[in-house]
């Protein structure tokens, strides 16, 4: 089998995984608190990627530190405003579309910080989001729910992380950065376990188990696949895969949670979808003979 085609099913086995996550999140955080669950999944993940990147430790150097401590503290801002939106009210469903907005913020962010500017259908893609979002959460007039606003402001410092990940990656370890954010995210996390009083009293099997495989297979597992996908994927086709995550998150939503599916939300996801998959085409036409390797980050839950 060709290296493109495990490339492929890598990247969709990745957003499969990440689809089921936003469900196995709502579970536990029906538990837990938000701290306790990001803290509890990012001190497995961390510590695998820890003994992955062990061998390669003597290229650290104080760079490394800084950047990783930006790049994990707004990851874990985005995680505690998304897993907070779940513990509130936001359904799976909603929330596998609603944090997804973050990737039409990215080309705005970057073009502040690199001063390149977003072509015309990054402009579309973000009217489009918007109305996306304003179909599947606004009732009762223009009010949104606690949860929703917490799930769409969770975009903000995921999409800032992309544009931190995107610059400090460059001609750097991305393992030995990738293992020096999540380790930022737990001890953040555990500190808002412990100042917040969020450890539990009581630790459900299934609640515990979900996290277990949240931070096995979700964050760990995820993370090198994405990596391999990616590698070896054309990046359109891959930034398209890995959008496909909201899509398994709804489908979970309904199979395990048993969230109903209304039309309304129907055209709010699809809305919000055709404005990923946009994002995602870097308006050029495709040639073979000069395939580039692109790079993408993903905020997940």
């Amino acid at each position: 089998m060709k290296q493109s085609t495990i490339a492929k099913i890598a990247l969709f086995v990745t957003a499969a995984l990440w689809g089921s996550t936003f469900t196995i999140g709502k579970i536990a955080s029906e538990v837990f608190s938000p701290s306790f669950i990001i803290a509890l999944r990012f001190l497995i993940a961390s510590v695998v990627l820890l003994v992955a990147a062990y061998p390669q430790r003597k290229q650290l150097d104080r760079k490394y530190f800084t950047d990783g401590f930006w790049m994990g503290l707004t990851l874990f801002l985005s995680y505690i405003l998304q897993v907070g939106g779940l513990a509130l009210d936001t359904s799976p469903g909603k929330s596998a579309f609603l944090c997804t907005t973050y990737s039409v913020m990215v080309p705005f962010l970057y073009w502040f910080v690199t001063k390149e500017r977003p072509r015309l259908h990054h402009v579309i893609c973000v009217f489009l989001c918007l109305l996306g979002v304003g179909i599947l959460s606004l009732s009762g007039g223009w009010g949104m729910s606690a949860g929703d606003i917490l799930t769409v402001l969770s975009g903000v410092p995921c999409a800032v992380n992309i544009v931190i990940s995107a610059i400090v990656c460059r001609d750097r370890n991305v393992l030995l950065l990738t293992t020096i954010e999540l380790w930022v995210v737990t001890i953040f996390s555990c500190l808002f376990v412990l100042l917040g009083n969020g450890f539990p009293t009581e630790f459900p099997v299934v609640a515990v188990g979900g996290i277990v495989y949240l931070g096995v297979f979700a964050t760990a597992l995820c993370l090198y696949m994405q990596s391999y996908g990616l590698k070896y994927a054309e990046p359109a086709i891959g930034g398209m895969l890995l959008s496909l995550e909201s899509v398994f998150g709804v489908l979970f939503s309904v199979v395990i949670y048993h969230e109903r599916i209304t039309l309304r939300m129907l055209v709010g996801f699809a809305v919000i979808f055709a404005a990923i998959l946009l994002s995602q085409w870097d308006g050029k036409p495709r040639r073979k003979e000069n395939k580039k390797v692109g790079a993408s980050n993903k905020c997940v839950l």
